[in-house]
């Protein structure tokens, strides 16, 4: 029969305690993923008219990004307030705060950094990467669908890395990109 000496005993106790604080470390200062803040409806939609209520979704340097549920009448500040505040190195101040609010906006509260680079930019283009759908309207040829599927397409794939990524969005074709291409930059 296999002996086990008491200095064995001794290493292996040692190493599976190890590996346990190990672990705990692991897990105590891994940083876990930003926990969204998302309303779910059990009943159909309603409209914006039967609730007076509208769903915003407030996203980047906030303390706690996620879909909120407003009144009608809401502005951006207060969905800033809904999502607990601006983060210190963010610039809420890139926002018209005193907006009105829609069912379904968006709200990007950015980076100082971010804010800064934009206001850089006095070239007079739309940033593609951060333009609200609202902006993207100003564009020649795009309307409120063609605009929101921009941000769609954005949101759902990350910021754009050259203009001519725009060809892969739903209702944008050759010659929108080529009449729209001149007015957009990506910084």
């Amino acid at each position: 029969m296999l002996e086990i000496s008491k200095r064995e005993q001794i290493g292996a106790l040692i190493l599976a305690g190890l590996f346990v604080v190990g672990v705990l470390i692991k897990f105590v200062f891994t940083p876990q993923p930003a926990q969204l803040e998302v309303q779910t409806v059990e009943e159909p939609a309603a409209t914006t008219e039967e609730t007076g209520e509208i769903l915003v979704h407030v996203a980047g340097a906030v303390y706690k990004p996620g879909v909120y549920k407003l009144p009608a009448e809401a502005r951006v500040i207060d969905a800033l307030e809904a999502a607990g505040g601006a983060l210190p190195e963010a610039d809420p101040h890139a926002l018209n705060l005193a907006e009105p609010l829609y069912d379904g906006r968006r709200v990007y509260v950015a980076l100082k950094q971010q804010a800064y680079a934009e206001q850089e930019n006095n070239s007079g283009k739309i940033n593609l990467n951060t333009a609200s759908v609202e902006e993207l309207q100003q564009l020649p040829g795009i309307g409120p669908v063609k605009a929101a599927s921009i941000v769609a397409h954005r949101e759902k794939n990350g910021p754009f890395k050259s203009i001519d990524e725009l060809a892969s969005v739903n209702g944008i074709g050759p010659s929108t990109l080529e009449t729209i291409r001149d007015y957009l930059t990506l910084y």
